[in-house]
């Protein structure tokens, strides 16, 4: 099933814009009731020692990129390459993003090892893993600065890429519901997905008709559908936002690639509301009426709060004053969980560490020594659309990025200076649209905002927060893409 190519795709977009969605590894469960057992599906059906399949990549009928899964029968299971290029305009910047999947499977289709890559010129993200049991270990970074982290698996992990060749092994019936955790090595966590084969039909590519099963797949509430032939090969993949795969050639896949820019990806997510808000950063207070309130969406009662489906942004008003001095020494158990580093967030790098005191110099004060890292970030990093997964360390060492490499890079300081620290994920207005967006808050006292790519403290009230964490909790933002909308009530 080359159905994991169109969550990787929405993976690549949602690193760029947290709609995180990038499917590496299916890990097997339980199924629910009126489930297909996977483990036994026609295990003994004959399959090629090696298959190739090519897919072009639509949006909105253009073409701006291809993919290509490459699977070798070895003597132990299966050797698994699958390779994603996308040519994307991001805020007027054209962009190309490889990702690169290499995995080794057993005879069940189940992990024992892989390594993904995701770069765009300047930056590359690496990250491998390896199955010891039931545990996933995982490592990133370069030689000398590897991150390991382990992961408990209830059972070993399938990885998407080989279930185009599971899929080829098994006798589709119409009403057979298939139930996956989906395990993203990116974010590391593991989303439940639904695939259920619904009807079996006829579809045209290329003027040529195919008889093919139609699955359909609700993914964090999304839907995804796909068509595979009689053998199980994909022909056909819909998602959301004007995504679209289709069956193509080697000769075919990479030919006439739409690099006239008209289609931006970040447009592709914006929010457009009816009313122009004048000098948005300078405003205090918004209150819009929701067609829907997020599960995620924070309410604390003072920056933000809800009536009904009515939202209340109120800017947060000084001073700011923190009764702890830096390093934050208390024994609140959040508070410690907002210093610890991360695999993304390497608070604990020396590097990283010898700046944020060379920053914040002398002062023992959280409000002086966020100003300082703050104004550090925002004029020391240029501004520019990044496609690639933020990395602290690597953002120190290109100081380059857009929303996500300033948040990132300003929660490692701020941890490393000893101030808790976390990440947020929302909408802020630009232009008549609400775009997604990053930015940070620090605690001092409690819970202030920041932004270190517009240089505000605290930002101003057309920042929509809809979730803070690390990228393990932004997947959720995938839900909310293309279904939230909301209407300006009031503004000041």
């Amino acid at each position: 099933m080359k159905s994991s190519v169109v969550y990787k795709i929405f993976g690549i977009m949602i690193v760029l814009f947290w709609l995180l969605v990038v499917a590496e590894l299916v890990k097997r469960t339980n199924l629910n009731r009126g489930s297909v057992d996977l483990t036994s599906i026609d295990e003994g059906m004959p399959l090629e020692d090696i298959s190739e399949q090519w897919m072009e990549i639509l949006v909105r009928g253009r073409k701006v990129g291809y993919t290509v899964t490459r699977v070798e029968r070895t003597e132990g299971g299966f050797d698994v390459e699958e390779d994603i290029f996308l040519a994307v305009n991001l805020m007027g910047s054209a962009r190309e993003i490889f990702s690169k999947t290499r995995a080794q499977l057993d005879e069940r289709f189940l992990l024992n090892s892989f390594d993904f890559s995701l770069s765009s010129g300047l930056f590359e993200f690496k990250i491998t893993g390896q199955m010891k049991g039931n545990n996933l270990s995982l490592s990133m970074g370069g030689k000398g600065k590897e991150k390991t982290q382990s992961i408990r698996l209830p059972s070993r992990p399938m990885i998407s890429a080989g279930m185009a060749q599971f899929f080829k092994s098994c006798t589709l019936k119409i009403g057979d519901s298939l139930t996956f955790p989906i395990f993203d090595p990116i974010t590391m966590t593991a989303n439940p997905s639904t695939v259920k084969v619904a009807a079996r039909e006829v579809i045209k590519l290329d003027g040529k008709s195919y008889e093919a099963y139609r699955l359909e797949m609700d993914l964090l509430g999304r839907p995804l559908v796909f068509w595979l032939d009689e053998e199980g090969v994909s022909l056909k993949e819909k998602g959301f936002m004007g995504f679209t795969l289709v069956r193509s050639t080697p000769a075919k896949a990479k030919l006439g690639l739409d690099r006239s820019g008209e289609i931006d990806f970040c447009e592709l997510s914006a929010i457009r509301v009816a009313k122009k808000l004048e000098d948005p950063r300078r405003l205090s207070y918004l209150k819009v009426r929701l067609n829907q309130v997020p599960s995620s969406l924070p309410i604390d009662g003072s920056r933000q709060s809800l009536s009904g489906r009515i939202l209340a942004i109120q800017k947060e008003r000084p001073p700011f004053k923190a009764s702890y001095a830096i390093p934050y020494s208390g024994r609140d158990r959040e508070l410690l969980y907002y210093l610890r580093p991360e695999m993304l967030i390497q608070s604990e790098d020396r590097e990283i560490i010898t700046l944020a005191e060379q920053v914040v110099d002398d002062t023992a004060d959280p409000f002086m020594a966020v100003t300082s890292i703050l104004g550090w970030v925002f004029e020391s990093l240029e501004k520019t659309p990044v496609a690639s997964v933020p990395d602290a360390r690597e953002i120190l060492k290109y100081r380059k990025g857009d929303c996500n490499e300033h948040a990132t890079l300003l929660t490692a300081l701020l941890r490393a200076a000893g101030i808790p620290a976390r990440t947020v994920v929302g909408l802020v207005y630009k232009g008549g649209k609400f775009y997604y967006h990053a930015w940070n808050e620090a605690y001092i006292n409690k819970w202030v905002s920041m932004d270190a790519t517009l240089k505000q403290m605290p930002v101003d009230a057309t920042h929509i927060k809809l979730l803070d964490g690390g990228i393990e909790k932004q997947v959720q933002i995938l839900g909310m893409i293309g279904n939230l909308e909301f209407t300006i009530l009031d503004y000041r």
